[in-house]
């Protein structure tokens, strides 16, 4: 008798913490898309969400660079080609609302150029700068995707609306 009680509050409060952990948020049995709970079109999620991981790394390669850690550098901007090269695939699709202009779509050789150009000189600087021990170069190659990465954005991103 004295087991099953003991048995009986055990499992009730098991209970308890399922539902109190389900109700308090998304949890391990979430299956929602989080693109639909958000309100976004499918592929303006993926679009925003490989820009958002490119701005991180990017910020991490000059943090690094600052820094004078070339190796770590190098190594973020590894991640930053790879990441680069993933960004004419998620702009196939036009749909949703975005900052993207509509040349994206009209201008589809360009925009991958300079999608490429970018994967380029992540690529050169995480394979020759990074590892030159030069402070110039490090300096010439965080310059040069920098260049290429904002000229993508001069020409294929509308300005951000100011909220008033």
């Amino acid at each position: 008798m004295r087991n099953s009680a003991f048995w009986k509050r055990g499992a009730l409060l098991v209970l308890a913490g399922v539902f109190a952990a389900g109700c308090t948020g998304p949890g391990i049995f979430e299956t929602k898309n989080v693109a639909a709970r958000k309100g976004l079109n499918k592929d303006v999620a993926a679009r925003k969400g490989l820009m958002k991981s490119i701005g991180k790394t990017w910020k991490a390669v000059k943090k690094a660079a600052k820094a004078g850690d070339n190796k770590a550098a190098g190594k973020a901007a590894g991640e930053l080609y790879k990441l680069s090269g993933k960004i004419s695939k998620v702009f196939k699709n036009k749909g949703g609302k975005s900052r993207s202009k509509p040349n994206v779509w009209t201008d589809k050789g360009k925009f991958k150029q300079r999608a490429e150009f970018l994967a380029v000189s992540a690529a050169v600087f995480s394979q020759v700068h990074s590892k030159s021990g030069s402070k110039a170069m490090v300096s010439k190659g965080v310059k040069n995707i920098g260049k290429n990465c904002g000229g993508g954005h001069k020409t294929f991103r509308a300005k951000k609306k100011k909220k008033m």
